[in-house]
């Protein structure tokens, strides 16, 4: 397949397999990535100058008389509000290859040779990348600046992502369960993109090409050429994490627009609990940490007064987190429970520290069936089906077959304020998908990638050859 031309994905009733068998070369897509990593810069920087050496001969695309020598080193600059592209000269002086341009596009002369690499230099380290690569003029703001753009095969790009994604020393069956999940994933985004870039970072997936590249998991790359995942039709929305926290989420419990899928739900997964260093984590955040991180939500809070749970999702996952200050009250719900607070997971509990002791206020759960509400035990009423009696809740003895337990308001002293919140929760991400600590724990098991898969997006099924099955 030609790298200079841009797949388009056709969905089509392709060879539907069950989690099992082996994957069949054939027409491979080409993705096109923007390299964001390598330059990362502030707000205000735009990227004007980019050096980069090759290790085969390339041409540029439209000008054929320009060519790019192995081994010789090159850089682009925007000059004048356009691209020009120069060869470092054997005296120092630089020698001007195009000017006036508005893309700049280098092919390997030989696309498919395991050397056509092209080495970019970063903003503090040089990277690697195979295939062909293109420079655009693009803007930050008003300012104009380089979008490097590499364009390279499906698989290559999974060399690049998978080791990236998970670490390439890892059982070879967790690692293909890797590569099929991001093969899936990549290509139901180059759909939902018509072919136009993704980039390299965690917005879609992270990929730092050649530089990362492992014989482990390369073999796992190749080993599943071709194979997605598929239902009813369709390519699946291959989501993965770090860690579920011993549980696994549904995506409408954790993003505000997601309508769910079949093959996305919630469940216990005991191979992440056995596994996962994230099963117990704690992170302490003062007040004013606190108020810092929260300080652009509307409304204003003020000077923070509580924070409480106030609704939690079956897993164990917070649904409503309030954070009340003087001047208003803050609801953070679903996943805006962990990145707005940066934390590793929204699989938490909250334990609110007092510049004094202070007896811990007492909430009651109630659970409807899709969520546990935490209410404050002021009065409870207490009924058996015939007559209803209302009493105080503090002081209330509950008797328990074990134990007994008696419910407190806590303290009303003004003088009494949280100082600081700490956070105890399990797992890292957001707990939809597969966990990739999960997945480990069953290869560790004897699993194959396939038990893998079905485990963590059954019904969803293996389609070859890039398509989705019926």
């Amino acid at each position: 397949m030609k790298l200079g031309k841009v797949f388009s994905v056709v969905l089509s009733i392709g060879l539907l397999l069950p989690f099992s068998g082996q994957a069949q070369a054939m027409d491979e897509p080409t993705v096109r990535v923007e390299l964001v990593t390598p330059f990362a810069s502030g707000s205000e920087e735009a990227l004007t100058n980019l050096s980069f050496t090759i290790e085969s001969n390339y041409i540029i695309e439209n000008h054929p008389n320009v060519m790019l020598l192995a081994g010789q080193k090159y850089f682009v600059q925007i000059e004048n509000g356009t691209l020009s592209l120069y060869q470092y000269g054997s005296i120092g002086l630089p020698v001007p290859l195009l000017q006036g341009q508005s893309t700049i596009r280098a092919v390997p002369v030989i696309q498919e040779a395991k050397n056509s690499i092209i080495q970019v230099q970063g903003k503090s380290k040089s990277f690697k990348y195979r295939g062909a690569m293109e420079f655009q003029l693009g803007y930050k703001g008003t300012k104009p600046r380089i979008i490097p753009i590499n364009e390279l095969g499906m698989e290559n790009y999974l060399k690049g992502v998978v080791p990236r994604e998970m670490s390439a020393s890892w059982e070879r069956e967790a690692l293909k369960a890797q590569a099929v999940a991001a093969r899936t994933y990549a290509m139901r985004q180059m759909i939902a993109k018509h072919g136009a870039a993704i980039n390299d970072t965690t917005q879609y997936q992270a990929y730092q090409g050649v530089s990362i590249e492992h014989p482990n998991s390369n073999a796992a790359v190749e080993e599943t050429r071709g194979q997605v995942l598929s239902y009813n039709g369709e390519l699946i929305e291959a989501l993965y994490a770090s860690s579920n926290g011993g549980h696994s989420e549904a995506p409408e419990n954790v993003w505000k627009n997601s309508k769910g899928a079949p093959y996305l739900t919630a469940k216990p997964d005991p191979y992440d609990a056995k596994i996962s260093p994230y099963k117990n984590w704690q992170e302490t955040m003062t007040i004013a940490q606190l108020q810092e991180k929260l300080k652009n939500r509307t409304p204003a809070i003020g000077t923070i007064k509580k924070v409480e749970v106030k609704q939690t999702y079956p897993s164990g996952r917070i649904a409503d987190l309030m954070i009340e200050g003087d001047k208003g009250t803050v609801h953070l719900t679903k996943d805006e429970a962990r990145s707005v607070l940066g934390l590793k997971s929204s699989l938490y509990h909250v334990q609110v520290n007092y510049n004094a002791p202070v007896s811990p206020k007492e909430l009651l759960s109630a659970y409807n069936g899709v969520t546990t509400e935490r209410k404050d035990i002021g009065s409870l009423t207490i009924t058996n089906g015939t007559t209803e009696k209302t009493v105080a809740g503090s002081g209330l003895v509950l008797q328990g077959a074990d134990q007994k337990k008696t419910l407190d308001q806590g303290s009303s002293d003004p003088a009494v304020k949280p100082v600081s919140v700490t956070f105890i929760g399990s797992g890292w991400g957001h707990g939809v998908g597969m966990s990739q600590w999960g997945a480990r724990q069953m290869a560790k098991e004897g699993m194959n990638y396939q038990d893998i898969l079905q485990f963590y997006y059954a019904p969803a099924q293996i389609s070859e050859n890039y398509e989705a099955g019926n």
